[in-house]
């Protein structure tokens, strides 16, 4: 079945600042399992591309001067690929996404290391950054990291406040328990786990509790499954892996808070990715899996798509 989907963490301009060879146009090669030829054979219609610029990712360059860099590839390729891709700042603009036209990018900033200070986010919001995480797994000005036991500082706080401002939406994904809790206690609006899977299948530190995934649906958020071995399951990981991720998540909070936050090409080579899905074009076995194991065409179209289009109808400029 052709299905509408949404992908909700996918590191374009950073795959293509490690491989100044890959060409995003063209299908997925064994190196990647991202492409434009890939999404539109697939049904994506609107992608999260991410700016990831942590300290001390890029050593070559500032947090800030990396941002600023990849913005520029991301301004090449919406140059270059006009017909097919177009950046979406605007509720109006995910009607031309659902409507067939060219697929819509808006871009999810990983760790906000660039960002100056908090007012500087009001700049980054209106070149198209409409998700941003407070950390990465290192800490920064705004946030603990996974290696100190820090929450949200008080300039992290001072950016969740600007967020909202902004109409920009935090992503939790990165966060450890305290910090998780920190955005929680100081702000009561929507929120996503970008790229986060079910704690309870899989105990690693990047998935969420079924408390957290509870949260986050209390806020009318969701949560994005990623598609990294890891994260997934222990032993050989193949998309029925991620099917009980997801049905495990619909069990606890119902389909309105499930989606897809692939991160394909998310510095991990395809061969860490479940068996099964080769390029984001495969993302639309996950609703024929979903399909056969018994949920219905409404709730499976509200997890590959439908939930991100909720909630960024609710977010976006008019």
């Amino acid at each position: 079945m052709d299905w509408m989907i949404v992908d909700g963490h996918q590191d374009i301009a950073m795959a293509l600042l490690e491989d100044e060879n890959w060409d995003f146009a063209r299908p997925a090669c064994e190196r990647h399992a991202l492409s434009l030829a890939d999404s539109k054979r697939g049904g994506v219609v609107l992608i999260l591309g991410t700016v990831f610029a942590t300290a001390g990712y890029w050593k070559d360059s500032t947090p800030a001067d990396s941002a600023e860099r990849q913005m520029g590839l991301y301004e090449d390729l919406l140059t270059k690929h006009a017909a097919d891709l177009f950046r979406v700042e605007s509720k109006g603009d995910l009607k031309l996404c659902q409507a067939g036209g060219p697929i819509g990018l808006i871009h999810l900033m990983e760790g906000a290391d660039p960002i100056r200070s908090p007012r500087d986010l009001k700049r980054w919001a209106r070149r198209g950054v409409r998700v941003v995480g407070p950390a990465w797994n290192t800490g920064n000005r705004y946030c603990g990291g996974w290696d100190d036991a820090r929450g949200l500082t008080a300039d992290g706080r001072r950016l969740i406040a600007e967020m909202r401002r902004q109409q920009v939406i935090p992503d939790v994904s990165h966060l450890k328990p305290a910090a998780f809790e920190d955005v929680l206690d100081c702000d009561d609006g929507i929120l996503v786990a970008s790229h986060s899977n079910a704690h309870a299948l899989q105990p690693h530190r990047r998935n969420l509790t079924n408390e957290q995934i509870r949260a986050v649906a209390a806020r009318d958020g969701l949560v994005g499954v990623v598609l990294y071995n890891p994260f997934l399951g222990e032993g050989p990981v193949t998309v029925e892996t991620v099917l009980d991720h997801v049905e495990h998540m619909v069990d606890l909070v119902g389909p309105d808070h499930v989606g897809l936050g692939s991160d394909l090409d998310g510095g991990f080579p395809p061969a860490d990715a479940p068996q099964g899905i080769d390029s984001v074009a495969d993302l639309r076995r996950i609703g024929d899996g979903l399909a056969g194991r018994g949920l219905d065409g409404e709730a499976i179209a509200k997890i590959l798509g439908g939930n991100w289009m909720r909630i960024l109808r609710r977010t976006l400029p008019e």
